[in-house]
């Protein structure tokens, strides 16, 4: 596997803090190249003409790109702990990538409002 880069070595990228079974886990941002990626792996795990061994990959490097953001390596051992037990969903670690997300830039369902009654 794939070792993340030490935070002592990445000064420029954006954390924050993210609970995950009750523990504060600190996550670096994802590169905007990483997030590119993981929607590329993402529609390969989806498409039913691909072959199993190459969605068992791109599971891989969805997972090594997740894991890369994890700051320390006591978090990264805990959750690879859960994750082993079946005691971590992948709802937990999407929480990582939507972290850095401002709830003010989600664009908002549109509301459609009923037609005006034609007048005749």
């Amino acid at each position: 596997m794939t070792q993340p880069t030490p935070a002592s070595e990445d000064k420029g990228r954006e954390t924050r803090i993210v609970d995950v079974k009750g523990r504060s886990i600190v996550v670096r941002q994802l590169l905007d190249a990483q997030m590119l990626f993981m929607a590329r792996e993402g529609e390969v795990l989806q498409d039913p003409d691909v072959p199993i061994a190459r969605k068992m990959k791109g599971m891989r490097r969805l997972f090594d790109a997740l894991e890369s953001q994890v700051v320390q390596d006591e978090d990264r051992e805990y959750l690879m702990d859960l994750i082993s037990t079946g005691n971590l969903e992948l709802k937990d670690l999407m929480s990582f990538v939507s972290a850095f997300v401002d709830q003010d830039e989600v664009e908002k369902p549109k509301v459609r409002r009923g037609r005006r009654p034609a007048v005749r």
